[in-house]
Order: C-alpha cells, then structure tokens, then sequence
C-alpha cells in the first residue's frame, strides 16, 4: 500500500533541478534510476530501508504527468525490465508495480509498455504470486491499461491473458481471499475486463477464455463475502459501487448464446446475489427515502439475468421486492403532490425516476408470473392485488402481456367462483 509522503524526505530541488511544473527534483528521480540500473549493488540497495522510502516517494510522485513523462524520457520502463527479473522482494516488487500502475493512468504509457512483451511478460506473471499487496497493484495496472488501450492493443492484452492463464488466477482470487482490498480490487479488475474485451472484435477470444462455470461461481463467491460477510467495513458509497460492479460483472457474462447452459448450476446463488442487491435499494428508497438513479439499470439488469437464466425460486427472493419499490414510486407521486418527503432531489428528477423505473418494475414482475409455479403465481397476485392491472398496463411486450393475462384470468375466474359459490 502506497504512504503518504513525508514532504521532508523528498530532496529539495534547487533552480533548473524541477521536473516540468513541479515542485519535483530531477536530481532525486536520477538517482534512484542510478541505483536501479547497476545491477551488482541492487540487490544490496533494496535491503536499505532508505532506498524503500525514496521508491515510496517516486510513487508518489508518479501521479504527476510531467513525472510521468519524465520518466519516460529517461526508458524507465526498459530500466523496470533490465531491474524486476532479480529482484524477490515483494515490498520492492509492490513499489515498482505501483509505479508503472501509475505511469499506465498516461495513453503514452500504455502504447508503449503493450508493445514491450518482455515487461509485460515479467508484470503479467505476478498474478500467480501470493502476496495481496502486489497483487492489487498489478490487478490496477491491468485495469488502467485496458481503459486506455486501443483495439489492436486489446487483442495484445487478450493473448497474453490466455498465455498466461489469467482468469484462472483471477477466479482463485475471488473464490478464495477474505482480504477486502483485494477483492474489490479484484472485482474492479473483472468489471473492466469484461466492459473492454468483451467487445465485437474479441468477443469469440472473451468466451474462450473468461465464460467458464468457475466466473459465475467465483464472482458470487467474492460477492458473499463482501457484501454479506463484511458489509459493516464498508462505507456506503464504496458498498453500493461494489453492488454495482457485480451485477454488471454477471450481466456480461450471461450474455451469450450457451450462457444459460454454462451457469445452470449457478442459478440460484445469482438470484441470492440479486436478493441482496435489490434489499439493499428496496431499504434505501422505502425506509431511508433516498432515490437512487442506478437503481433502474439495476433492474433491468435484474430483467436481463432472470430471463437468461430461467430460474424458478419463491416470490420473495425477488418479486415482492421488485414489488415493495413499485408502491414506493407511487407513493412518491402522490407525496409529491402534497410536499415531496424525497428533499434532495428536485420534481423534474423524481417524475423522471418514476418515470423510467415503473416499466422496468412491470416487466420483473411479468416475467416471473409469465413461468412460475400455479401455486406462486397465486401467491404474488394475492399480494399485488389491485395493482395487477396498473402494472399490466405498462407492458410494452405483447406476447408477455397476454400469457399474464391468460394466467391471471385463470386464478381470478377461480376466486370469482368461489365468491359467488
């Protein structure tokens, strides 16, 4: 983990000693480069604590582009190559990571360390070591080069993942760390492989490598320890983009043609993560009465899940709570009329809210009544009542509107007779 520099323990650069518009000394970045590139004493120097906290203080001052660039000048990334293969200390090998991880945040960076299959090979390979802390800086190195990355550099990047068995390093972390850290590092790394690799050019390299039974199963895994086991370590902005990112992480990878037949095993631990999720937004928005805009992609993204993977369950895994937020958007409008109790937002946000998230909610809601059990079916209308027709009405879907409707019509002729009887 980075520290905060001690701005006494940089060396105070003199005039004509600054690195671009920083305060930065070249003089003390040079010397450090030095000390890297002599080979017979390096093993000696990364034993001095003294030579930590001056790589510490590069680490830092390696979110300056002009830094950065400097850098650049003086072919550090040909010094990291020349300098990484002999060193085994993993304080050192962090540091170094970190560095490049920081360099990566820079378009010209990431052109040229892609075209440096050495280093890549060297930074690459560190996803089989055991220690967390590196693992979190190379996992960040690989997401900032992606974001970055051209199309031609992103099959270069997808070779190198099959090379060197990536996802399977990447699914053992998430199956089996408790470390925090490392999994929302982890997580973030999936979330960016999936958003930028599985595009129209690599698609077909995407599923070979990365649609396995084990990516569903590990994402739920790392996602239970999280979002249930450690839940209270987490601040609320941080635990809502950890949501977030596992469901979008899900939605890709149900997004083939054999996904359904890949995962059938793993349907009802998705839905369990889905339980959690929309618990999560029901109590913010029916108890805290906090609108959330995320939550109308998270419902459709719920939509999109459930219908891939044609899972059965009871109504209160999912339904009664896509329910539960549906009265509370109708409850926003006549509050609304009447002095809104939502303060934070204004009435353009909230009709637009309610407005976006109702069909979504009707079409949750449709689909489970459209293939759920007679005895479920009864269960859930029972408990929407006279809100059945309301939500009906905003189906677009023609075919889903009518096996509804031919399935309520068939309960309600039922309980029309037994009143009359």
């Amino acid at each position: 983990m980075k520290p905060e520099v001690d701005g006494d323990a940089e060396a105070a650069p003199v005039t004509g000693d600054v690195i671009g518009d920083t305060a930065y000394s070249e003089r003390f970045v040079l010397k450090i480069l030095l000390k890297l590139a002599n080979l017979d004493t390096l093993k000696d120097e990364i034993k001095d604590k003294a030579f930590e906290d001056d790589l510490c203080i590069l680490w830092d001052m390696t979110a300056e582009k002009d830094v950065v660039l400097f850098l650049q000048k003086h072919d550090v990334l040909k010094l990291f190559n020349f300098a990484l293969p002999v060193i085994e200390r993993p304080r050192i090998i962090e540091i170094i990571v970190g560095i490049i991880g920081n360099m990566c945040c820079q378009k010209e960076v990431v052109n040229v360390l892609t075209r440096m299959e050495g280093l890549l090979g060297v930074l690459i390979d560190y996803i089989n070591t055991d220690d967390s802390l590196v693992l979190m800086q190379l996992l960040r190195l690989v997401s900032a080069c992606l974001f970055l990355a051209d199309d031609t550099e992103l099959d270069i990047w997808m070779d190198l993942f099959k090379e060197n068995g990536y996802s399977n390093a990447l699914y053992f972390i998430l199956r089996n760390s408790s470390n925090k850290e490392l999994l929302v590092t982890a997580l973030e790394n999936f979330n960016t492989v999936c958003s930028y690799c599985n595009n129209e050019q690599l698609r077909s390299k995407f599923f070979t490598h990365f649609i396995i039974t084990e990516a569903l199963d590990s994402l739920i895994i790392a996602f239970t320890e999280l979002a249930v086991n450690q839940k209270d370590r987490f601040v609320k902005g941080d635990l809502e983009r950890m949501l977030v990112v596992s469901l979008q992480i899900a939605l890709n990878l149900v997004g083939f043609e054999k996904s359904s037949e890949i995962y059938i095993n793993c349907t009802q631990n998705v839905l369990t993560m889905i339980n959690v999720i929309l618990s999560y937004y029901e109590n913010k928005l029916v108890v805290h009465k906090e609108i959330e805009t995320d939550l109308v992609d998270i419902v459709e993204s719920t939509n999109t899940i459930v219908q891939v993977l044609q899972g059965t369950c009871d109504p209160e895994k999912y339904v009664h709570l896509g329910y539960s937020i549906w009265k509370a958007t109708c409850s926003i409008i006549k509050s609304d009329k009447n002095g809104s109790s939502f303060e934070e937002c204004d009435k353009d946000e909230l009709k637009e809210f309610v407005y976006k998230i109702k069909p979504a909610l009707a079409i949750l809601i449709c689909n489970y009544l459209s293939k759920c059990s007679d005895d479920n079916l009864l269960k859930v209308l029972d408990h929407i009542g006279s809100d059945y027709d309301n939500i009906i009405a905003l189906l677009e879907d023609d075919v889903l509107k009518t096996t509804v409707c031919n399935r309520a019509a068939n309960y309600r002729t039922r309980l029309k007779d037994n009143v009359d009887s």
